[in-house]
């Protein structure tokens, strides 16, 4: 056979390529009005698809063929990645953006497969593909700008599911990442949803890498308590709160000699990924006011102090430059 298939004679190299479009004679302007000619034109096309599409049918019929295997094909492929991945303990997103990407890819190079074995010129096809592309591109930057914005993010992995950050003013829990936004869970219980475009480039604090955080409260005592004595017993109570951490102890700093008190700053520590802050700021504070009541000391509202003048006020009228105040009454 393989001696047959040689002794063909060879492609002429003389055979001139068909051109894109066939070659017509077009009609003057006045026949395209006239009903006739029209649908002559337009029957003559049909016929010439239709007779185009019947030629083609055993290609189309296998190029159709090919497709449903091959989709299916890349189906269990995909399945397979996403299967290997779970097993090496991939994240989770990671494991989702793969599996999205390699799925998309392998649909677009089956789908050129097919338009190829049906007789379709691939290089057009990507030719307009490639204008399409970037008419897109143009039209949705913001979108494309959060896309990449996200697989940045997937790859640094600043922060992971379930940790706690903080990011354009909002602090909460990261419920989701993907390729457009990012998932917070505030502490109310509410989902926000950040662009990753602006996560990627505001300001970003994680909350819960490190495992423990610092907070802070303040108290202010009485200028007449006893200021040390006032310091360890808010020392004594904000260690008795379950949440705060023992190592790194807490701290209790006077920062301030207030208009009315002489203001500590109670620090502590906790988990971050264990407690709200609120809700432990709020036993802080809690066992730091029944500290200090009960050590017999006073948390002082505000308080101002009024200065009487032993001189009444002196008013001089200044047409006569006499002094007012002291003019005895006339009877």
């Amino acid at each position: 056979m393989l001696d047959a298939v040689l002794a063909q004679d060879p492609a002429p190299d003389d055979v001139e390529p068909q051109p894109l479009l066939r070659d017509v004679e077009a009609p003057d302007l006045s026949e395209l009005t006239d009903p006739d000619t029209v649908r002559t034109l337009v029957t003559e096309a049909v016929t010439e698809l239709a007779g185009d599409l019947l030629a083609r049918l055993p290609l189309i019929v296998l190029a159709a063929v090919v497709l449903i295997v091959l989709l299916l094909a890349v189906r269990l492929i995909v399945s397979g990645v996403k299967r290997g991945m779970k097993r090496a303990e991939v994240d989770f997103t990671v494991r989702r953006l793969v599996a999205n990407l390699l799925r998309l890819v392998l649909i677009a190079l089956v789908l050129l497969l097919a338009l190829s074995i049906a007789g379709v010129e691939i290089g057009a096809v990507l030719a307009a593909l490639g204008l399409i592309g970037l008419g897109l591109a143009l039209a949705m930057q913001k979108i494309l700008e959060n896309f990449i914005a996200g697989i940045v993010i997937l790859m640094r992995k600043p922060f992971n599911r379930g940790e706690i950050v903080v990011t354009n003013g909002f602090e909460g829990f990261v419920e989701d990442i993907d390729l457009r936004a990012t998932v917070l869970r505030l502490y109310d219980g509410t989902l926000t949803l950040i662009p990753n475009a602006d996560v990627f480039t505001e300001p970003l604090t994680n909350l819960t890498r490190r495992g423990n955080r610092r907070a802070a409260v303040q108290v202010g005592i009485d200028y007449r308590d006893d200021h040390e004595a006032a310091r360890e017993v808010l020392r004594v109570a904000v260690t008795s709160v379950n949440e705060v951490l023992e190592d790194p102890p807490p701290a209790v700093l006077l920062t301030a000699l207030g208009a009315s008190s002489v203001d500590f700053e109670v620090r502590f520590w906790l988990h971050a990924e264990d407690s709200v802050l609120p809700f432990v700021e709020d036993q802080v504070l809690s066992a730091c006011k029944s500290a200090v009541e009960a050590a017999g000391m006073t948390i002082p509202w505000p308080i101002r102090t009024l200065a009487a003048d032993k001189h009444p006020l002196r008013i001089v009228d200044g047409a006569s430059g006499v002094d007012v105040a002291e003019e005895e009454p006339t009877t």
